[in-house]
């Protein structure tokens, strides 16, 4: 029997990511969209959108159209109701990350998931060239230093404007990009202990440079999201200066003796086929937990607590 899926916020995560996912998972059905711009909705969805229930209004998406799985792909301070409502009439949710804008709502959000049916979407961990960077890490002590840049502010402010709104996103690159870089490192390395932030301006910076340790290893990330550079690169380089790096956009282990090539082209995506195929009980099933996410939240607000404002910041 096929799944019944919904989506709240037919914008261009969804377009991007989640549609073309969907579409072509043969066990689950687009049945229901919900969006308080019906008609930008029905062309974002395009030829998916034939038999679909498209509304503005979250009620009728949940009681006529009846999605047993729900993907939430609205801007970060509307997360928080549609996931609510959705996980009330018993349907399992993927969230986009954040869990919401602000952490106080993050973790009434978690704590509502008392039947660990909210997911969010955090996909990095899940690439299949992580084992392999772990293996090749040096056994003596090491830095590590992961570098996110993405020219997305330019391809993405069209769409989604909201982004560079304080309130609305609830913060910047470090929130948005950051979300996915402590996640990656958290699954390979364990829980982080903030050490300091910088920041290109308060509110919602573009640029980022923080401090971590785990378990005294030393880390420092740095992002950029109006760079003219697309790449997700996390390095470990030990006392001897030897280094391993784990090069996500290009597929890629990079060690000593030789590269190490991915056969998947499209880790962005690992998060959502996970979430499929954990709600539709394949093997391959596999999500982020709402604690989880709330957890990398909580860490990036201690960052923003630690957050120093230097306009010309390094990089």
């Amino acid at each position: 029997m096929s799944l019944r899926y919904g989506v709240v916020g037919c914008g261009r995560v969804f377009q991007r990511y989640h549609l073309p996912v969907v579409t072509a998972d043969e066990d689950v059905t687009l049945v229901a969209a919900f969006d308080p711009d019906v008609d930008s909705a029905r062309t974002v969805l395009g030829a998916a959108a034939e038999g679909v229930l498209v509304t503005a209004d979250l009620e009728e998406f949940l009681t006529v159209g009846r999605p047993d799985l729900v993907a939430v792909c609205s801007p970060n301070d509307a997360h928080v109701a549609p996931a609510l409502a959705a996980l009330e009439a018993g349907a399992q949710v993927l969230c986009e990350k954040p869990l919401a804008a602000d952490v106080t709502d993050a973790r009434r959000l978690a704590r509502a998931d008392s039947h660990g049916r909210l997911a969010v979407n955090l996909p990095y961990r899940f690439h299949e060239l992580v084992p392999s960077f772990v293996k090749a890490l040096p056994e003596g002590p090491y830095e590590i230093t992961l570098t996110f840049t993405t020219a997305g502010q330019r391809l993405w402010r069209p769409v989604t404007n909201w982004y560079t709104d304080a309130a609305r996103a609830g913060g910047g690159a470090l929130l948005d990009l950051g979300s996915h870089a402590l996640d990656l490192l958290t699954a390979v390395f364990g829980k982080p202990r903030p050490v300091a932030c910088q920041v290109d301006r308060l509110g919602a910076e573009e640029r980022v440079v923080a401090k971590l340790e785990f378990a005294g290893t030393p880390a420092t990330v740095r992002i950029d999201r109006a760079s003219r550079a697309l790449a997700l690169r996390l390095e470990a380089v030990g006392a001897d200066g030897e280094s391993v790096v784990l090069d996500v956009k290009r597929g890629e282990v990079r060690t000593s003796s030789g590269v190490i090539v991915a056969e998947s082209r499209q880790p962005e995506l690992a998060a959502i086929r996970g979430f499929l195929d954990h709600a539709a009980g394949r093997t391959d099933g596999r999500v982020v937990t709402a604690a989880e996410a709330l957890d990398l939240q909580e860490t990036i607000a201690s960052l923003y607590g630690h957050a120093e404002c230097v306009q010309e910041l390094a990089f």
